[in-house]
């Protein structure tokens, strides 16, 4: 009796190809079928039986299908990544530190642009410091990440093939240019902050895309988080200054969440400005100081690199 329950949990665990395939396509079928029967008013009908079956049939066979997929994960994934590797482009994505930052950086850029003209736009329509000052703050962000991305352009262009002490040299200039944006940037961030704290100016996001926007704000300083340290095995410092931009970015989201937070759900007992006061003051006192390191890590760079240049002419002449 026990060979055969376990023959048949064998049978279950490991069905023919065939029986997967029924299952995944009766899955989708019972799924669809549901969904197309709660459009319809089946309460105190007939239907009501075919509609309670369906929904109980399309639970077992979700279940049973999820259970055949899990095993197939690590396989699917690695034939993923197979196929990913065999193209150029995939393959620097996922091998490549470097390059995967340049490309993040791209989208970056281009949000970073279309913040900027959507809150310049906003600013002059409504004739809003608010909207004005986030405005000047995706425009430093543009500075930033667009200048990085040109020094990436001529680095990988033929025609700007350099030395690799230039190159060395030349990446700590842009390292040291990045901190110094940075902290202009923080002077559009705490004017926006600082009209949080005194007109209750604040973020807003309509209905429940602010629970959406809510991970993707913890998403984005989690990876913001992992990536700085990863980074910092890098001896590029355009990748370095890149990644303490998308930190100051992504305190920059939390700050932006817990306003919208505060203003959709406080019952009037809590200190709003406080709390944007706190949690302002944080953010601008990190992105100064990520400015400020970036600057004095930069210039220390530079004057290692040129004091080594000026002995290596002077030991060749």
């Amino acid at each position: 009796m026990n060979k055969f329950w376990m023959a048949l949990w064998e049978k279950i665990k490991n069905p023919p190809r065939l029986a997967k395939t029924l299952t995944f396509t009766l899955t989708l079928l019972f799924a669809v079928a549901s969904l197309c029967l709660l459009l319809v008013d089946y309460e105190d009908t007939w239907l009501a039986v075919l509609v309670y079956t369906l929904f109980g049939l399309a639970g077992v066979s979700l279940a049973y299908s999820v259970f055949l997929i899990v095993p197939m994960i690590p396989r699917i994934k690695r034939w993923v990544i197979a196929k990913l590797l065999s193209f150029e482009f995939t393959y620097l994505l996922l091998r490549n530190f470097g390059f995967r930052t340049t490309v993040l950086t791209i989208v970056s850029f281009a949000l970073s642009l279309v913040m900027s003209a959507f809150n310049a736009y906003m600013g002059i329509m409504n004739r809003s410091v608010w909207y004005g000052a986030l405005a000047a703050y995706y425009i430093a962000l543009v500075f930033l990440r667009g200048g990085i991305l040109l020094y990436h352009k001529g680095k990988i262009s033929k025609k700007n093939k350099s030395e690799k002490g230039e190159d060395e040299l030349l990446q700590a200039k842009k390292y040291r240019v990045s901190g110094v944006i940075l902290l202009a940037l923080n002077l559009a961030l705490s004017w926006a902050i600082g009209q949080m704290i005194f007109t209750s100016a604040h973020f807003s996001y309509a209905g429940w895309t602010i629970f959406a926007y809510a991970a993707y704000a913890f998403y984005k300083i989690t990876m913001s988080i992992i990536n700085l340290v990863r980074a910092s095995k890098q001896t590029d410092l355009t990748v370095r200054a890149v990644r303490n931009v998308n930190l100051t970015d992504a305190m920059v989201s939390i700050l932006a969440l817990q306003t919208a937070l505060l203003t959709k759900f406080s019952d009037g007992s809590l200190d709003v400005s406080l709390f944007n006061t706190l949690t302002g003051s944080v953010v601008s006192l990190c992105s100064v100081g990520l400015g400020v390191y970036m600057v004095v890590a930069g210039t220390k760079r530079i004057n290692k690199l040129q004091k080594e240049k000026e002995n290596y002419e002077g030991k060749s002449v």
